[in-house]
């Protein structure tokens, strides 16, 4: 058997498996990903995009692909209660405006685009930039050792099998991951809260629309109880119908036949055409993994964290697991960090899943009419993983405004209640370390930037004029950074960036002579509130930022 090597192999190519491969070959970092099915996604799956991730995707040059592929959706504004789509409306409204978030990102609102639309943005981009994604080939076995993964690979094509050595492997194959039940890895939390079936149909939506655009469409009638969503085209829908496996149900029961009855009764049109595409069983469930690594195998998106699809958390959170991730694999694999700064990854990301998982179980449960906290695995019920306890907050302080408190962040702050919120909304992000440095336009040899677009692919070390010989302090920080083998951009507020509101310094809370260093990730890692840090100060900050020993 023959036998190829990798530093990354990433098991699972859906959104998260291919954002995390993007990410890798954006810092550089060669992968090689494996995924089951002969390609991207031909269920919607996940829909919606939030700003923090468009950030994201926004520094890897996809952004404006996903704004393009969006357009045909910015219409779709309608929420309904429908018998069918083509007899009686029993409720239709107008969806609030997606709240303006200009003032806090350079990405200004959330994107309305479906899982099947953003995989081949991705995979495009991804190959652009060198990497290996190889569809059609499934990882069967996955062992480790204290150097290394080996994982056996097979063609689903032709059958044959070889072998392929990383470094590190990242395990995103979905809900159900065999990699996680491999690992022996458990997860908690209320489990599943319902069982589903997509159903992935063609058909001319034209007639039963009658001009109307659904964000969410909810129909019911004496044959068929459901969501009913459909995309740009109006040739093409989603059914999502329950069935209940403590009656019998099963999903062998929806048969193609069985199907297009359900899909014709939900549509309202009785001899309409259709054609299925596809039909795919799911659990909505909350879940999360008892630890996110084994070794070398992280975990993450769905096989790490199962949230229920209310808020439109779950594929969010996913993208965000692999950026924090691919960051930390890429300054281990460069030899900047020891692998204890992978330890990080579980210690930051875990606690927001959590919190995440709890947010959509008590919007699910307040949405139903149950009302109240969900009650969450380990913690109790409404207890947070920060040991405070849960509020509902609100998704865009869900998406932009979680904390990581981690070994590798030095805070400046005493928290003052420990009940303190899990989340902040980004209007409140200050410059705290472990949160997300906050957005703020300035100029740089003359262009409109946002701060956010400065930061990464390499940690960046932000200061204020104010009391500064600014060529020789940056050089100086320069200084210390080369010295630890790791690249660092300095910018003085003032000399480099052109701050014209005056505003850095309040948005970050330091004073005009303070500094920050921010992470490759976009979180603060060390701020100095009152004056610009000694070279000897800036070292030994990046030096914890990379979980590396300091004198």
């Amino acid at each position: 058997m023959r036998t190829e090597s990798t530093p990354v192999l990433i098991i699972g190519g859906g959104l998260v498996g291919l954002s995390a491969s993007l990410f890798l070959s954006w810092r550089g970092v060669r992968s090689v990903l494996v995924e089951r099915h002969p390609g991207t996604s031909i269920h919607p799956r996940a829909w919606g995009l939030y700003p923090r991730t468009l950030e994201l995707l926004r520094g890897v040059g996809v952004e404006k692909a996903v704004l393009a592929e969006s357009a045909g959706f910015a219409g779709h504004v309608l929420n309904g209660r429908v018998e069918s789509l083509a007899g009686a409306e029993i409720a239709v409204s107008r969806i609030p405006e997606p709240e303006d978030v200009s003032g806090v990102s350079p990405v200004e609102r959330i994107v309305s685009l479906s899982q099947d639309r953003v995989e081949p943005i991705l995979v495009e981009r991804a190959r652009e930039l060198g990497s290996d994604v190889r569809f059609g080939t499934e990882a069967v076995e996955l062992a480790q050792d204290a150097d290394g993964v080996t994982a056996v690979l097979r063609d689903r094509a032709d059958g044959g099998e070889y072998a392929i050595r990383a470094e590190y492997a990242v395990a995103a194959d979905g809900a159900h991951s065999p990699v996680r039940e491999r690992l022996g890895i458990v997860r908690r939390g209320r489990g599943v809260l319902r069982h589903q079936m997509s159903i992935l149909f063609d058909t001319d939506l034209r007639g039963p629309l009658r001009g109307r655009r659904f964000a969410i469409c909810q129909v019911r009638n004496a044959e068929v109880e459901g969501v009913l969503g459909h995309d740009d085209s109006l040739g093409r829908g989603t059914l999502i119908v329950t069935y209940r496996p403590e009656r019998g149900e099963s999903p062998e029961d929806f048969t193609d036949e069985r199907c297009v009855r359900l899909v014709r009764a939900a549509v309202g049109v009785p001899d309409a055409p259709v054609g299925l595409r596809g039909v795919m069983p799911w659990e909505m469930a909350a879940l999360t993994a008892e630890r996110f690594a084994a070794g070398r195998v992280f975990l993450a998106g769905d096989s790490a964290h199962v949230i229920p699809p209310v808020g439109g958390y779950g594929a969010n959170t996913g993208v965000q697991d692999a950026y924090d991730l691919t960051w930390k694999l890429w300054a281990v694999l460069d030899g900047m960090a020891p692998r204890e700064l992978l330890d990080s990854y579980d210690e930051e990301r875990r606690p927001v899943a959590e919190a995440t998982v709890r947010q959509a179980a008590m919007r699910l449960a307040a949405r139903s009419g149950a009302g109240g906290g969900p009650g969450a695995g380990a913690g109790g019920p409404g207890r947070s993983a920060f040991g405070g306890s849960a509020a509902l907050a609100e998704p865009l302080a869900v998406t932009f405004g979680y904390r990581y408190r981690s070994s590798t962040v030095t805070d400046d702050v005493a928290d003052a209640d420990p009940r303190e919120r899990e989340f902040t909304p980004p209007q409140r992000l200050s410059g705290r370390p472990g949160t997300r440095a906050p957005h703020l336009w300035v100029r740089r040899d003359g262009e409109r930037v946002s701060l956010i677009d400065l930061f990464g692919p390499r940690p960046v070390l932000l200061a204020g004029s104010d009391g500064l010989n600014g060529g020789a302090w940056a050089e100086g920080t320069r200084g210390a950074a080369d010295a630890l083998g790791v690249p660092l951009d300095v910018y003085v507020v003032g000399r480099d960036l052109v701050d014209d509101d005056g505003d850095w310094a309040r948005r970050y809370g330091v004073t005009p002579g303070g500094a920050v260093l921010v992470r490759p990730d976009g979180f603060v890692a060390r701020r100095w509130r009152e004056g610009a840090p000694s070279a000897d100060a800036v070292g030994a900050a990046l030096a914890r930022m990379l979980a590396r020993p300091t004198a």
